[in-house]
């Protein structure tokens, strides 16, 4: 994991993934022309896609319009905005690891790793497993990432860069900064966390899609990654928590789309509609 830390591929860089979008196109349409590679070609498309969007994101990620003089008061008015709430403040939540190095590490690791894994396998699974719920997947997830983007053009340093705060940054301790094996990466796009939108994407998805009573259990994904990204010094709450709004406006953007429901809520849909349909006609019987 150290080694994964260390050279920077717990982020894909975006000219890696435009590369792999590249050759995808070129699979895409060389099976098109075959039906019996019809699947072949058309996951291609999507993983171009995917790739694509993937590498915009990170570009643009890397693109800052100034105003970082202002940043840290930026950073600071969430805090004094949670203390208001009543809410735990990052170094009193960070208090719990300063004293135990194996656990700051396992944190700064899992803040650089985890969240792309778990990320890209849930993507995976319902492309392959789940075909007919991909386009509510995959509208969602875009939608949600391009509202975090767009917000994080306000430039706002994380609890880390903020001396004021007491906070930490746990991964110059260990030596695990993915900011310092990403050359170009914007440290001042602290709100929201990404981290907290994909996390949460995975919860969802896991949730929406699954049918085991066990699917509830998603749910310590994003709990775990919102406590990584506190303890780490990376993140406030609130950048989690307006993450988490962000996702649940997308996932209301493609519910309101028909072709972009999930399977779930379209069986919803139909069940409440016939239930209704008999009240009607009980109604009229009566």
């Amino acid at each position: 994991m150290d080694w994964l830390v260390s050279n920077g591929l717990g982020w894909l860089p975006w000219r890696y993934a435009l590369g792999i979008a590249a050759v995808m196109v070129v699979l895409m349409l060389v099976t098109r022309a075959w039906p019996r590679y019809r699947f072949l070609s058309s996951s291609a498309g999507e993983v171009a896609l995917l790739m694509t969007a993937y590498a915009a994101w990170q570009y643009a990620g890397s693109l800052t319009f100034g105003g970082f003089e202002d940043a840290a008061e930026a950073g600071l008015q969430l805090a004094r905005l949670e203390e208001l709430l009543g809410w735990p403040s990052g170094a009193a939540m960070q208090a719990q690891v300063l004293g135990h190095e194996w656990l700051m590490r396992l944190a700064d690791t899992y803040y650089a790793t985890a969240h792309i894994t778990m990320f890209v396998i849930t993507l995976a699974w319902v492309f392959l497993r789940h075909r007919e719920d991909w386009p509510f997947t995959r509208t969602t997830v875009f939608i949600a990432t391009g509202a975090c983007l767009l917000i994080q053009y306000k430039p706002v340093a994380p609890p880390r860069l903020i001396p004021e705060l007491g906070v930490v940054d746990t991964a110059a301790r260990t030596g695990l900064s993915v900011y310092d094996a990403i050359p170009g990466a914007n440290q001042y796009s602290a709100m929201p966390s990404v981290h907290i939108a994909w996390a949460a994407a995975v919860a969802l998805l896991i949730i929406v899609i699954a049918r085991s009573p066990w699917r509830w259990l998603a749910l310590a994904h994003p709990l775990l990654t919102t406590w990584v990204v506190v303890v780490t010094g990376n993140h406030f709450l609130m950048d989690a928590a307006v993450a988490v709004v962000l996702l649940g406006g997308a996932c209301a953007v493609s519910l309101a789309i028909p072709s972009q429901r999930p399977r779930r809520f379209r069986e919803y849909l139909v069940r409440r509609a016939t239930t209704q349909e008999q009240r009607e006609l009980d109604q009229v019987s009566g």
